[in-house]
């Protein structure tokens, strides 16, 4: 008769200890600035069918995930100064998920105006 319980691992075993502090503090840990960009960069293309432009806003929010704003060319034109340009402003949580967007502004490239 074989002895089972060395070669099988007990059926309500746990990860180790280290690990699970580990998973947590990922599921913790705030997004960076950098994280932030990126993340804002890949959403805006599966979002909109227009070409990303540029983050011209990013700020941290109260629960711990950023706030940006973005600018996207609604409408390429020639000359670029006929552009249409939509900012939108795009929300994360602290994980990196998409919490909303909403367009704040449409102008014309080539516009004087000031800067937010």
């Amino acid at each position: 008769m074989s002895d089972d319980s060395q070669t099988k691992p007990p059926e309500n075993s746990t990860e180790p200890e280290s690990q699970q502090e580990n998973n947590e503090s990922s599921q913790n840990k705030a997004l960076s600035l950098a994280e932030a960009q990126d993340i804002v960069e890949e959403v805006t293309e599966d979002l909109f069918d227009h070409s990303f432009d540029g983050i011209i806003k990013a700020e941290t929010t109260e629960e711990g995930g950023w706030r940006t704003l973005v600018e996207l060319v609604e409408r390429s034109a020639i000359p670029d100064t006929q552009d249409i340009i939509g900012r939108y402003e795009i929300t994360l949580d602290h994980s990196g998920s998409v919490e909303g967007y909403e367009l704040r502004e449409r102008y014309q490239r080539g516009d004087m105006k000031e800067e937010i």
